[in-house]
């Protein structure tokens, strides 16, 4: 199987920030005994009705939709790159349920799962293959998860925080060991081993290779890819990141001595490299084979190792990012399926991806703090931090300032704009004098940085295809 392309940032000599891949062997610790009495009890005095999504009374509370709101994980020590991970996860429905149903791998069906118990998940296991203990153990913290938002009747301050300790001892993770947020959950994926969540996240793009002689001699590649890897470095906003990978080539020139062998044997020639992300007939709403993923996460490459100093250190310039993400003009059509070369799919939601949530990592490289942004229902504008256990609505400016990077950036509004005095007073007003600026602004504020500091700024966005949206979500 080829190396994934977005794999390419581990190439450096130096390890990522708590970069530590967690045992491939995991350690099949089955659940306690008192954790399992809990469960039972639970499952026993608190049934959910498996034919309710819409308006479900559960154990005294009422829950409105399919649409749970988490109050949180409990951080262990240093498990905040998992919590923040699970908290995107988990806000997902059709990710949630697919996790939370028995036998989940046998079946391709979109069904809620409701009356599913963690202690029906102990008994159930798939009829082809045992299931693993990633995906038993993650099971029985989304159960606990789901639960609480029941109990809690959906509002995060009444809904109990949850504490990932079973997963953690399951999957033999020393909790007191930091890790890459990203690198966890997509190292986790094929350890769960269910099908039917990774190809939530899978997509396909080509690499190519081709001559610049007029030969047509070209060669290409499928690569499948569970996220992408975008540059911060050169480029200040998520779509010029896109386009330069997907739309630009690099030269390669044999004066330079960097030239293509396009044979054994054969001599180099001029040629230009590059990606291109395809989309065609398997592309539709409801298709399940096509090179657009309906969970589509983006890792914004913060770290980056200097060769010159051989130094690893974090990216903390503005790094912009929308609740809207149109890859028109980014993906190419597929001319094998009788396109012309336009990026077009026949639903015009199809290129169309909004935001869903956003892991946060404060700090400097090899240290720091990953906390998590999240709307779980995007065709809604709210928004909540999952900073482990402390659950606060924001709204998407918060997030703007926080997960962006770099200052804050004020712009005027309209108003402000049509009367120049006004505007004036407002960049006055956002001027910060040395005392404020040594001892932080007031209303917490730290110095027109956003909430988590000079050090914020996003690591993975999560977005899902407009398209899907039904599929996902109801």
């Amino acid at each position: 199987m080829t190396r994934m392309k977005i794999m390419n940032q581990r190439k450096s000599p130096s390890p990522r920030p708590g970069s530590h891949r967690y045992p491939v062997r995991l350690h099949h610790h089955r659940f306690t005994t008192k954790a399992c009495l809990l469960i039972l009890l639970f499952s026993s005095t608190c049934q959910p009705n498996a034919a309710s999504l819409s308006s479900t009374s559960t154990c005294g509370t009422t829950i409105f939709s399919n649409h749970l709101i988490s109050g949180g994980l409990v951080n262990l020590g240093n498990t905040c790159y998992l919590n923040a991970q699970l908290e995107c996860a988990y806000h997902i429905p059709l990710l949630r349920n697919t996790i939370l149903r028995p036998n989940s791998s046998s079946t391709n069906n979109h069904t809620d799962t409701d009356s599913t118990t963690v202690a029906d998940t102990t008994n159930n296991n798939n009829n082809n293959k045992e299931e693993s203990i990633s995906l038993t153990s993650l099971r029985h913290t989304f159960q606990q998860m789901k639960f609480a938002s029941q109990q809690g009747n959906n509002d995060p301050q009444l809904i109990r925080s949850i504490s990932p300790s079973t997963l953690c001892k399951n999957l033999g993770i020393n909790v007191y060991e930091q890790q890459d947020s990203q690198e966890f959950w997509k190292l986790l994926l094929p350890e769960i081993d269910l099908e039917e969540l990774t190809n939530l996240y899978k997509g396909r793009y080509d690499t190519y290779i081709a001559a610049l002689d007029n030969t047509g001699r070209e060669k290409v590649r499928q690569e499948v890819f569970l996220d992408l890897a975008l540059d911060v470095t050169n480029f200040d906003h998520v779509r010029a990141s896109l386009d330069d990978m997907f739309t630009s080539g690099v030269i390669l020139l044999k004066k330079e001595d960097n030239g293509w062998r396009p044979e054994k044997g054969a001599e180099k020639v001029d040629a230009i490299k590059g990606n291109n992300w395809k989309v065609g007939d398997g592309d539709e709403a409801d298709s399940d084979g096509g090179s657009l993923p309906k969970i589509l996460q983006l890792h914004l490459m913060r770290f980056s190792y200097d060769w010159q100093t051989g130094v690893m250190s974090k990216i903390k310039s503005r790094f912009e990012f929308g609740k809207v993400l149109n890859l028109k003009g980014i993906c190419s059509r597929d001319e094998d399926d009788g396109g012309d070369g336009a990026a077009t799919v026949t639903n015009e939601d199809g290129l169309v991806y909004d935001l869903q949530s956003a892991v946060v990592h404060a700090g400097e490289y090899g240290s720091g703090h990953y906390y998590a942004y999240v709307r779980p229902n995007v065709r809604t504008n709210k928004w909540f931090r999952y900073d482990d256990d402390r659950v606060t609505p924001v709204s998407f400016a918060e997030v703007k300032d926080d997960a962006f990077g770099g200052h804050v950036v004020h712009r005027l509004s309209k108003k402000e704009r049509r009367n120049p005095q006004q505007g004036l007073e407002r960049q006055n007003r956002n001027k910060l004098g040395l005392w404020k600026r040594i001892c932080g602004s007031v209303g917490g504020r730290r110095n027109e940085f956003g909430w988590g500091g000079r050090t914020s700024s996003a690591y993975m966005l999560q977005y899902v295809r407009r398209s899907d949206i039904p599929f996902l979500y109801d």
